[in-house]
């Protein structure tokens, strides 16, 4: 049953779209990024008004269980693409693997894929699509030895309340590692950022017996739960990039929201947003997975997001990058010495943090996902072959993982 804001979110999202069809041929696109991409510019809007939508109404939007989604929808629409080892095939009670390697050795690597939507929204199709891309598009022999875990976590808008998922995510793994793994990888985008990082304090402070990741991957994280007010004022990624982005800061000033998300717990902790911590170097510099040789960690955030700032906040005091905020419009250029940081020796962890020019939120699974459709033509389709305007997020990350993931090719671990 819908509430009344519930049915003025609902109905403003077929308005909002028309809007936007009406405004194109004229003004162009919804932002700088896709001022010619009438698709994306729809995608953007149709995802921002849904998120406005009361957490506990959201679940009437995610109609599409993992399950079905993996199973049914992605199957249907990619044959080709989804004839994987294991596809489909359940882990354990909440997850699925979109594909697990034959003669697997237990040191080959496992991604767990954390997938974002505000711990209340379910994985969308975009996200799978993406994910499968990757796969594919990945040179053959890193591809060869790599398995990929989607976790299946519980939602807020069906009652289950942060930190639920990280329990989740404690269960999955440590299964994982009962069945003699050693090598899992951490991906995670938006809300599944937060709960790659919140796990890995979970280690560090609970002290468990368990293998830290070799290699965090974290896409537009959702470090900081709740902004600080002055946020939400000139001169901030929150207050600047709200007209453009798909996030926007209201979804933070909803009381109601955030009680459905997080309830009486206190947020001020690290196991539930390091953001809203005051931040130590010390509470990052010992764990192994952003520091120690053997282990790699990937970031990457839109300049024109509104997490930009608190994600390149926990970037400095976790992973010393020098990243400034991107206060000056970039104009949709890619400056390395602006946008990039990269940490590379033999001593510690290698890492890559990126800016995308003009990029919003989750653009690469949210926004790139169109790849899958030149994938489908050519499954032997390579990274350098894409334009890296329109797939930037998707070419860096896939080149991160050529570098770090086992292979005849150099790495920068094993």
């Amino acid at each position: 049953m819908l509430s009344f804001k519930g049915w003025k979110v609902l109905l403003s999202i077929p308005i909002k779209l028309l809007a936007v069809l009406l405004k194109y041929p004229f003004a162009g696109g919804v932002n700088k990024k896709f001022k010619y991409d009438l698709l994306n510019s729809l995608k953007l809007i149709l995802y921002r008004t849904a998120l406005h939508m009361p957490v506990r109404e959201s679940a009437l939007l995610s109609i599409m269980s993992n399950h079905f989604i993996i199973n049914k929808l992605i199957k249907n629409l990619y044959p080709t693409l989804t004839k994987l080892p294991s596809y489909g095939k359940k882990y354990d009670k909440q997850s699925y693997w979109l594909v697990k390697n034959r003669d697997r050795k237990p040191n080959d690597p496992i991604l767990i894929f954390l997938h974002g939507g505000g711990y209340f929204f379910e994985t969308m199709p975009c996200q799978i699509e993406s994910l499968l891309s990757i796969y594919h598009v990945l040179d053959a022999p890193k591809r060869s030895s790599l398995s990929i875990l989607v976790l299946d976590y519980k939602l807020a808008s069906r009652g289950y309340k942060i930190p639920y998922q990280l329990t989740q995510l404690i269960e999955t793994y440590t299964n994982l590692v009962k069945d003699g793994n050693t090598n899992m990888m951490l991906m995670g985008d938006s809300a599944g950022g937060n709960l790659a990082l919140t796990f890995l304090q979970h280690l560090r402070l609970d002290h468990v017996n368990l293998p830290y990741p070799t290699s965090t991957i974290l896409i537009s994280p959702w470090v900081k739960l709740a902004p600080d007010e002055i946020q939400n004022t000139p001169g901030y990624s929150y207050h600047d990039n709200t007209p453009v982005d798909m996030i926007q800061v209201d979804f933070f000033r909803d009381v109601e929201k955030q009680n459905a998300i997080l309830g009486d717990i206190e947020h001020t902790e690290l196991t539930i947003s390091p953001g809203n911590c005051l931040y130590r170097h010390e509470d990052w510099e010992d764990i192994p997975s952003l520091v120690e040789p053997g282990h790699s960690v990937f970031v990457i955030v839109g300049e024109h997001e509104c997490f930009r700032d608190d994600v390149l906040e926990w970037c400095h005091f976790a992973l010393k990058s020098p990243l400034t905020s991107q206060r000056d419009d970039s104009r949709g250029v890619f400056n390395p010495k602006i946008h990039e940081y990269i940490r590379n020796g033999n001593d510690f962890a290698y890492v890559e943090v990126v800016v995308e020019p003009w990029g919003v939120h989750d653009s690469v699974l949210y926004f790139e996902n169109t790849i899958i459709s030149k994938v489908k033509k050519n499954p032997k389709l390579k990274v350098n072959l894409l334009n890296s305007h329109e797939y930037f997020g998707f070419i860096k990350l896939v080149n991160f993982l050529n570098n770090v993931l086992p292979g005849s090719s150099q790495t920068k671990f094993v």
